[in-house]
């Protein structure tokens, strides 16, 4: 499999609060239009990954959906447009609300094992299980206990949701993730140079060129 390689930046907390402030005020100045522009990557991103997951629910509707829970506040953008786009396909979600650790203070922030295995074991019945929080934070043990067989799982691993922070995960973990079968799509930040939109032409499928990529599962 290809390596990717990114350099996540980690900050400490007191630099995230003071980013957090400085977008909120820099957003608060700007005008509606302006305020939409920079929500529609992320909302273009939760459109593509309502259609990737379309095609391998194979008929069976209902997905499990796994957000951030209230510590993170409402729903984020990018997670209204994802179960408006799953509606108009007639798409049922559920949905498991995962603790990620608080943004402000030391310690790892992400998807914990417990919360991915607690969703997994519920996606049983389900099409597929789709995490807006990033991949897993598996060690080797974990990824032994999930069985082969489990509902295909989608996560979608970026910095923004739109008005939210997201959960950006380390490229080699979703490769680790992507062989051993655990999870079956990723999209992460970052256009492909030689990237095309096959097909007739989708607004929504070229913005989403212009700012995401996707990592799929090696046949």
């Amino acid at each position: 499999m290809r390596q990717i390689e990114v350099r996540t930046p980690r900050f400490a907390p007191s630099c995230v609060a003071a980013m957090l402030a400085v977008t909120a005020f820099w957003l608060s100045g700007c005008q509606r239009k302006e305020v939409q522009a920079l929500l529609e990557p992320s909302q273009a991103a939760a459109s593509v990954l309502a259609d990737e997951t379309i095609a391998l629910v194979r008929g069976n509707k209902h997905v499990m959906l796994i957000t951030h829970d209230t510590s993170w506040g409402q729903a984020s953008t990018a997670e209204e447009a994802l179960r408006a786009a799953m509606k108009k396909h007639g798409v049922t979600l559920s949905t498991v609300n995962a603790s990620l650790g608080n943004p402000m203070l030391s310690g790892e922030i992400g998807l914990k094992a417990a919360d991915f295995f607690e969703a997994l074991d519920k996606s049983a019945q389900s099409g597929a299980l789709v995490s807006l929080v990033g991949a897993p934070l598996l060690t080797d043990s974990d990824i032994a206990r999930v069985k082969p067989g489990h509902a295909p799982v989608l996560v979608m691993a970026t910095a923004s949701l739109g008005d939210k922070m997201g959960v950006r995960t380390d490229p080699v973990q979703l490769g680790r993730l992507l062989d051993a079968k655990v999870i079956q799509l990723a999209i992460i930040d970052g256009a492909e140079p030689s990237a095309a939109v096959a097909g007739k032409p989708d607004s929504k499928r070229e913005l989403f060129a212009r700012h995401y990529r996707i990592l799929r599962r090696p046949d």
